[in-house]
């Protein structure tokens, strides 16, 4: 695996990039889509790879469980780390799924 150290700056502005399709690291050469793609790659290692055999505290049936932690939001306290639990699958995704729900409707009536 290779590791980067660079801190990654995608510029977004002509001629080199934009805001919706900013360009390759002035660092590096990475492109936008491949960093994402790598952090994604490792959010997914994360969650499997931390994922055990234990109690849903959501459902409470034996399963397999993994890891879940609500994302950082933009009106989170800085510094302050969401708390992390370990949900059976159906209840990661019923978490999922109300997490966007809820930033989603925050976004809507901040639009209004």
């Amino acid at each position: 695996m290779k590791v980067s150290l660079c801190k990654h700056s995608f510029p977004c502005q002509p001629p080199h990039g934009s805001i919706f399709r900013p360009g390759d690291c002035t660092g590096c050469g990475i492109t936008y889509n491949q960093h994402e793609a790598e952090l994604r790659r490792q959010e997914e290692a994360l969650i499997v790879g931390s994922s055990r055999d234990g109690q849903c505290p959501d459902c409470n049936r034996q399963k397999r469980l993994f890891r879940w932690q609500p994302p950082a939001q933009p009106w989170d306290e800085p510094g302050v780390e969401k708390p992390v639990t370990f949900l059976c699958m159906d209840c990661y995704n019923a978490a999922v799924d109300a997490n966007n729900t809820m930033v989603e409707s925050l976004f809507e009536e901040a639009a209004r």
